[in-house]
């Protein structure tokens, strides 16, 4: 189950990724159709919409949001009657997601710290 909800997560950030990329080139050819050979300008505007799209507190909240929405989705099916064996496997999948988000917190908390102290560590994540 843990692999399940993994892999659905995922494909949800895979999904809003390439949401945002199509975005941000609509935007671009966009500010470079109407800028037409102001260089300057179109990149200006580009820095800006991109932005938004970086801001840390933008990105709270859109991660806050997609992990309400995976809380009401998993109450919902907490709520659904079902044998004893399959609630067994949604509470091992609650657990499992859990470990994930935690060791996911442990990590950003890591490299937060090892920045802060001048020790750089990175950590390649493959979504695709």
């Amino acid at each position: 189950m843990c692999n399940d909800n993994t892999e659905e997560l995922e494909r949800i950030i895979k999904e809003q990724k390439e949401m945002i990329d199509k975005l941000i080139e609509a935007q671009r050819t966009s500010f470079r159709d109407t800028a037409g050979s102001n260089r300057e300008r179109v990149d200006d505007a580009f820095r800006s919409v991109l932005s938004i799209f970086t801001n840390k507190e933008i990105q709270k909240h859109f991660v806050k949001a997609g992990m309400e929405f995976l809380s009401g989705i998993e109450e919902l099916i907490k709520a659904v009657p079902v044998p004893d064996s399959v609630r067994e496997k949604m509470d091992m999948a609650t657990e499992a997601t859990d470990d994930f988000v935690k060791d996911v917190v442990s990590d950003i908390n890591t490299s937060y710290k090892q920045k802060a102290t001048g020790k750089k560590k990175i950590k390649k994540i493959d979504v695709e």
